[in-house]
C-alpha cells in the first residue's frame, strides 16, 4: 500500500519515522531512497513487505 493509498500525509509519515517532510517528498519523487532503518519502519507503517519498497513485486498487505 502506498502512502497515497493509505491516506497518510507526508507530514504524518515524516513524524512517524522521525525524518523531515522534505525527506519524504524526495522519496516519493524517486530522487532519494530511505535509509534501511527508515525502510523497515516505513514498511510497518504502510503494512507492506520491506522488499516491495525496494522495487520488488506488487504490494501486498502484511497480515
Amino acid at each position: 500500500m502506498t502512502i497515497k493509498r493509505s491516506r497518510l500525509t507526508s507530514q504524518r509519515v515524516a513524524k512517524s519515522l522521525g525524518v523531515t517532510e522534505g525527506d519524504v517528498a524526495l522519496w516519493r519523487a524517486g530522487i532519494t531512497l530511505p535509509r534501511n532503518a527508515d525502510c523497515r519502519r516505513l514498511s510497518e507503517l504502510l503494512h507492506v513487505d520491506v522488499l516491495w519498497l525496494s522495487g520488488g513485486s506488487a504490494p501486498e498487505e502484511k497480515r
